[in-house]
């Protein structure tokens, strides 16, 4: 077989792809005999992911890389990169590692560089800053400015920099794609304001960016995710998932459970990849049916 750029390929097994035995991105599963999905949409493309060292982030590290792309795995915590890193070579994926504060500029540059010397192109961003590691619910009263402000810092201005920097190197690219991350959060959560405005912002952004960058031909979309109970534990906001699951917005979630890493694969692999091609400015709700955008 060929891929989309006319090489050959490489069988591969995407976590949540029909046909795969894969449960998450961080098991492997009992050799059944049975013939994987041959699935590899993004084979040869350069993608970069921030936050890729845990939940959300490294479910579209793993989910890219078992699809074909070899992988900047981009994270402020490097012992988790490396772990991201090495769940994606054991699965046969090609990948390295990256030190990234988002909210500095020549950090961010460095990383685009970093994919620029190690692969010689750049054809996905991912850009999930997550604020999770030292945030709290806090109610308005509450919150101070320096907390606001180190929120915005992270996911709305890592967002912009990621973009910033990324978007030349992107406009070489054949298939560029930028897909942001964000959550149901942005449409209203209760004593979380800097998160839920956060991602409102990166919707607002994803939209603004996809006018500007029309021109280049780089897409922007953004996921809107929901109910990723083992984010939110991993990363210490909630202590147990029923913390999520017993709550009244969870419960008029549509299908009643909350989302797992093998989840997002996808629609990442989606929204990276020419089956996304004729979309841009849009966001996708995937948040087991908890809200309906229209």
């Amino acid at each position: 077989m060929t891929g989309m750029d006319g090489e050959p390929s490489t069988a591969t097994t995407v976590p949540g792809a029909p046909g795969s035995t894969a449960r998450g991105v961080a098991g492997t599963a009992p050799d059944t005999g049975d013939r994987a999905a041959v699935w590899h949409p993004l084979r040869n493309r350069v993608a970069v992911v921030t936050g890729a060292g845990h939940a959300a982030g490294r479910g579209y590290a793993v989910a890219l890389a078992a699809a074909g792309a070899r992988v900047v795995v981009a994270d402020s915590v490097g012992d988790a990169a490396e772990r991201t890193v090495e769940l994606i070579e054991s699965a046969g994926g090609t990948a390295v590692s990256a030190m990234l504060d988002v909210t500095d500029e020549d950090s961010a540059r460095a990383t685009v560089a970093l994919a620029l010397h190690r692969f010689g192109r750049l054809d996905v961003l991912v850009n999930n800053p997550n604020r999770y590691r030292d945030t709290r619910y806090t109610p308005l009263a509450d919150m101070t400015i320096e907390h606001w402000d180190r929120t915005m810092a992270v996911m709305v201005r890592g967002t912009f920099l990621m973009c910033k920097v990324a978007a030349p190197a992107l406009a070489r690219s054949p298939h560029p794609a930028i897909v942001n991350h964000t959550s149901a959060a942005a449409y209203g959560v209760r004593n979380w304001l800097d998160y839920g405005t956060a991602r409102a912002a990166v919707i607002g952004m994803t939209k603004s960016l996809a006018k500007e960058l029309a021109p280049q031909s780089i897409r922007v979309n953004a996921l809107c995710v929901g109910s990723m109970a083992v984010e939110a534990i991993e990363l210490g906001v909630l202590e147990r998932e029923d913390q999520m699951t017993s709550t009244p917005e969870f419960a008029r979630q549509l299908i009643p459970r909350v989302a797992t890493a093998a989840d997002v694969a996808g629609p990442i692999v989606f929204l990276a990849g020419e089956a996304s091609g004729y979309m841009t400015g849009q966001t996708i709700s995937f948040d087991g049916g908890k809200y309906f955008l229209g």
